[in-house]
């Protein structure tokens, strides 16, 4: 009995020792695979940062020469401005006329079904003989001013179409038009000037605010409110005290191109452009 239980112990620790070997092995190949999918997750993050380095690198070499290119713009405005010199006063006042003449021309083309012209004439007499009443001494002022207050109304929602009309040719001549004709209206290319910008090239909002005040769309889009929300008192004297700070504007950018060290006015001013001759 002695001897079959000592043969009987031996097998029992040969296969002790198989089942440990096997979970050895078997915990050996699951730290291999997951050494191997560490390192695979390494690679994979190595590779992205390569990536992302990459692409830093080429923004920043865009960026460097995006920013050369604007300075080189610039650079080249300036030395413009420095050769050529700035637009005279004169060729300024001139290319405007051609243009308001031009401009006048498309829109009483296109306005031109819709104009009234017995009512316009009746109302333009009817302010005449208020005028003439007035500096007659037949009607006091308070009248005078109720008087055409009412008429100068009339005639404005007569011509809404008209001022609308007017307004839209306005925009796309001085600010489309003129942004995407370097700089040029056609009265300026006659007199052979242009407009370019102090910064950088010329964009929409600089072309806008000039045309703002310059070409008194300001004044238009406010006198179309005016008549479209205001009473007749209010349509009167507002548009009247914004007609004066229209033409006071003017005046004095007339005075500071002629007489300024940079020959700009106002709406240059504020837009950051200059005018100069080619």
């Amino acid at each position: 009995m002695n001897s079959e239980e000592e043969q009987k112990k031996p097998r029992k620790t040969k296969s002790t020792t198989t089942k440990t070997s096997s979970k050895v092995a078997v915990a050996k190949k699951k730290a291999s695979s997951a050494r191997n999918s560490v390192k695979k997750e390494t690679k994979k993050e190595e590779k992205s940062v390569i990536k992302e380095e990459l692409l830093k690198e080429e923004n920043q070499e865009e960026i460097i020469q995006t920013e050369a290119k604007e300075e080189l713009e610039k650079n080249d405005e300036k030395k413009e401005i420095a050769i050529n010199g700035s637009a005279t006063f004169l060729q300024r006042f001139v290319a405007f006329i051609v243009d308001v003449f031009l401009v006048s021309i498309i829109s009483s083309v296109l306005v031109f079904p819709f104009l009234d012209n017995d009512k316009a004439e009746k109302l333009s007499d009817e302010s005449l003989e208020v005028i003439e009443k007035y500096s007659k001494a037949e009607i006091s002022i308070e009248t005078y001013a109720t008087e055409m207050a009412s008429l100068t109304y009339q005639s404005a929602k007569s011509n809404g179409v008209v001022t609308l009309v007017t307004l839209v040719c306005e925009i796309l001549y001085f600010v489309v038009f003129q942004l995407y004709n370097n700089g040029q209206t056609l009265g300026k290319k006659l007199l052979k000037i242009k407009i370019v910008s102090d910064k950088e090239s010329l964009t929409m909002n600089q072309m806008i605010f000039r045309s703002l005040i310059v070409n008194s769309i300001l004044l238009e889009i406010i006198s179309f409110c005016f008549m479209l929300f205001a009473s007749k008192t209010v349509y009167f004297y507002g548009v009247a005290t914004f007609e004066m700070l229209q033409y006071a504007i003017l005046l004095i950018s007339a005075f500071m191109i002629m007489w300024g060290k940079k020959g700009k006015g106002i709406h240059d001013v504020v837009a950051h452009t200059s005018v100069i001759k080619l």
